[in-house]
């Protein structure tokens, strides 16, 4: 009977032989670092606030910084994103506001090809707080002769579906556009306010649900400049004379 053991070794060489070539050669985008800027908006559910009093509530936040590794998983269009969000929440212009230190985690689906230079993706996001839970103080604002105590937790975990584009200006520097509509999982943000001589506890209460819109800069590796990434940074030059 004939020895096959040679023959399957040799064929088994001839394929890794045949994978290492590929991945040699292979230009495909690995692995990117990203660097960004969120700056949030949070939803308020009541404000009992009457109008009659001088008391804007000028919720907002940011802008928030992070940074994130990501992983492209080959031929498939996904990756798998995590990394570091410094988020804050403002109200009535940071009299009250909710810290977070955040770890991210979370994938994208990018919806062309590699080689289209704007690459819109579909994605959600985890972020998990690893900072302060609970904040409580007050304020007492002479001006406007009212006294404000708020309480705020902080959500453990936030959950965000996210729609972006990365525009690449080079074949491995791209400028990143990003929206989620991040929903807290059991946090809460809250004041009661009393105004002089009227001793009625007016309430404003968030869920601390928050739209998110970040850009950011993204570098991917391997990083290198192709020939075309030169020849149009030449020809912009040559415009701008």
């Amino acid at each position: 009977m004939m020895n096959t053991r040679p023959l399957i070794v040799l064929a088994l060489l001839l394929c890794l032989s045949r994978l290492v070539a590929i991945a040699q050669d292979d230009d495909s985008r690995r692995w990117a670092i990203d660097f960004r800027l969120s700056p949030v908006k949070p939803v308020v559910s009541l404000n009992e606030t009457p109008d009659k009093y001088y008391d804007p509530l000028k919720a907002g936040g940011g802008p928030n910084f992070s940074f994130h590794l990501e992983y492209f998983i080959p031929k498939s269009g996904f990756s798998v994103v995590g990394g570091y969000e410094r988020e804050q929440m403002d109200f009535y212009s940071g009299e009250v506001s909710a810290d977070l230190s955040q770890f991210m985690l979370g994938g994208r689906w990018y919806i062309l090809s590699e080689a289209s230079a704007l690459q819109p993706y579909l994605g959600a996001s985890t972020f998990w707080n690893i900072g302060e839970c609970r904040q409580r103080g007050s304020v007492y604002a002479l001006s406007y002769d009212y006294t404000r105590n708020y309480n705020v937790k902080n959500p453990l975990l936030s959950v965000a579906p996210v729609v972006g584009v990365d525009i690449y200006l080079f074949s491995c520097v791209a400028l990143e556009l990003e929206y989620g509509f991040r929903f807290a999982i059991n946090g809460h943000t809250s004041s009661q306010t009393t105004f002089g001589k009227d001793t009625t506890p007016y309430t404003m209460r968030s869920p601390m649900h928050r739209q998110a819109l970040s850009v950011g800069l993204k570098f991917t590796f391997p990083f290198k400049f192709t020939s075309s990434d030169f020849s149009g940074l030449l020809d912009s030059l040559l415009d701008l004379k």
